[in-house]
């Protein structure tokens, strides 16, 4: 069993230039790579995350991710090495990285209930109708029913 290695302040030192919403959603996100609930994603839980998220990865290709952002030299990553990997400063394109999560939620087109109910069940979380309708409520700034683009580019950019 791997022992948690505890970095007091860590996660705020890593959050750098990130919002707090973006913190929080990145917390959400880590605890659903990290499926052993010890604190750190190791190889075995970040290949089949990939895996869920249609991404099939080769060992080696998992070694190279876990590389770059294990700052400890423990073989895992732990969340304020997680965090440091999407701090983003004034030139990076923002916009790019918005329409790739929004293509990978969205399938193509614009996110609907549908739409967020697969993608929960790709990376394993099974959605009841009220949370999804919660999502689409939050989410939807025009009040169409379902998630655009330009929706979506408001919640990411929302403080």
């Amino acid at each position: 069993m791997s022992k948690k290695v505890e970095r007091p302040d860590a996660a705020a030192q890593a959050a750098g230039n990130l919002t707090k919403w973006e913190v929080a959603e990145f917390k959400e996100a880590f605890a659903l790579f990290d499926s052993k609930k010890d604190g750190n994603i190791d190889p075995e839980e970040l290949k089949e995350m990939m895996g869920h998220l249609g991404q099939e990865c080769s060992d080696e290709e998992i070694k190279d991710m876990i590389d770059v952002a294990d700052e400890l030299s423990t073989g895992r990553i732990d969340f304020p090495s997680f965090l440091k990997q999407f701090q983003h400063d004034e030139n990076d394109n923002t916009e790019q990285f918005v329409q790739q999560a929004f293509a990978l939620i969205g399938g193509g087109g614009d996110i609907t209930g549908d739409a967020i109910e697969q993608f929960f069940a790709r990376i394993g979380l099974k959605l009841i109708s009220d949370e999804v309708n919660e999502i689409v409520k939050i989410a939807d700034e025009d009040g169409d029913g379902k998630v655009g683009l330009e929706d979506f580019q408001k919640l990411y950019t929302r403080k």
